[in-house]
């Protein structure tokens, strides 16, 4: 086994539970379905963070490159996925039978989308900061833009700014895989 088999171990460990944690809550709340309250903006949060897990583990593939690591460097590699880990199963509440997604949602976004921001400060900084990267290159652009559009919805409770920021945050994702990483 190489440092990247042993590195992407760890890597798609924290990948794995967050996906399991996200099909497990659907699950949950298909089961529920007949006494929850669904919010399509909550169920968009699912498919984003599902894309973007899918994502941090597609690109993860260019650090095969890597010929020696840090510990700090691991650290920052693994912040983005514990992130989105986090994210995950705040995105549910505890008790799903009987509850309001898009109150919960509410109650919760100035926290989760703090998270957020946090998660693409680490996944966008690993590189430059762990591997001595250039910040600004372009693949990076649709970073700085999740970033102020998190910060945004982070301050912000109006349901029409959180409804009309989840398809550019989808379209952003989209395309950042399509332009820059569509092939391994």
């Amino acid at each position: 086994m190489d440092r990247f088999e042993f590195l992407m171990v760890l890597l798609s460990i924290i990948v794995g539970l967050g996906i399991a944690e996200l099909l497990t809550n659907v699950v949950r709340q298909i089961r529920a379905r007949n006494n929850t309250q669904g919010f399509w903006v909550h169920s968009g949060l699912v498919a984003i963070l599902f894309l973007a897990f899918l994502q941090i583990w597609w690109e993860s593939w260019d650090l095969r490159e890597v010929e020696q690591w840090t510990f700090p460097a691991l650290l920052l590699m693994l912040a983005g996925p514990a992130g989105l880990f986090v994210l995950s199963h705040l995105l549910y509440p505890q008790e799903i039978e009987g509850a309001d997604l898009e109150a919960y949602y509410f109650e919760n976004s100035r926290q989760w989308w703090s998270i957020a921001g946090l998660t693409v400060i680490f996944a966008t900084g690993f590189r430059p900061l762990a591997l001595g990267h250039s910040l600004f290159v372009v693949d990076n652009f649709s970073s700085f833009l999740l970033l102020g559009l998190f910060v945004i919805l982070a301050i912000s409770k109006l349901k029409r700014l959180h409804m009309a920021a989840l398809p550019i945050i989808f379209l952003a994702m989209v395309l950042d895989i399509m332009v820059f990483k569509p092939t391994l």
